[in-house]
């Protein structure tokens, strides 16, 4: 009877080891799984970062290009083309790109695959209401449509960049059809000073933060992998 019951004891025993074991297993690889998807969300954001970067640079530029016109016709200076890269520069508006390859790999797995509860709402939030809020302020603006096709009349041909036969990309030029003209035109002075205020707010309102943002969380996404790390190898 001692024997048999230590036989079930071993048996049972046996079988609650390899069921931790099992689970310790699938824990682990369920921890790997959740670090990939980390690393790769950090590597989108990394690329956003970049692309947020670019466009403050554009949006600046913008911004900058307004002043050198306004400043050109409201001092009656002489027409110089060394004016029409501004005038270019006027209506070279970015567009965000946003990365989300890893993050649709995340939906599709679950999102309760990230453990961190604080880390996993800060991922959605910027999918779900940053990332959202910089696309609606895009189409907000879409009366940008409507200044582009003013200035179509002011000028021979609209070329906010273009690119040569070997595909090198440069700025472009754009050359006032009546540059004189533009001293009166209160229309166009109009538009150059709603979007330099358009720019100045994506600029200042919207990028700066966003990247700043952006740079935090990753720091909290390597602190999490390192975490995670930790407990599975």
């Amino acid at each position: 009877m001692i024997y048999a019951i230590g036989e079930i004891i071993l048996v049972v025993t046996g079988i609650l080891i390899a069921l931790q074991i099992n689970n310790w297993n699938e824990e682990r690889k369920q921890r790997v799984e959740e670090i990939n998807i980390l690393k790769g969300l950090k590597k989108d954001f990394q690329s956003d970062i970049r692309d947020f970067q670019i466009g403050t640079g554009a949006y600046n530029a913008i911004s900058t290009s307004i002043d050198h016109i306004l400043k050109s016709l409201e001092n009656n200076d002489t027409y110089n083309d060394s004016l029409d890269k501004y005038f270019a520069q006027t209506i070279a508006w970015p567009l965000a790109v946003i990365h989300t390859n890893s993050f649709d790999a995340l939906k599709s797995k679950g999102v309760s695959i990230i453990s961190n509860d604080s880390l996993r709402q800060a991922i959605l939030f910027f999918h779900g209401t940053k990332y959202t809020s910089i696309k609606n302020w895009e189409s907000f603006l879409s009366n940008r449509d409507i200044y582009f096709e003013e200035m179509i009349k002011r000028f021979d041909k609209v070329e906010p960049w273009k690119y040569d036969s070997h595909g090198e990309f440069s700025r472009g030029k754009m050359k006032p059809n009546n540059y004189a003209a533009l001293r009166t035109d209160t229309l166009y002075m109009s538009i150059l000073r709603t979007m330099k205020r358009d720019a100045e707010f994506l600029l200042n309102g919207r990028y700066f933060n966003l990247i700043q943002n952006l740079e935090n969380l990753i720091i909290d996404i390597d602190k999490e992998v390192d975490r995670l790390d930790n407990m599975t190898f």
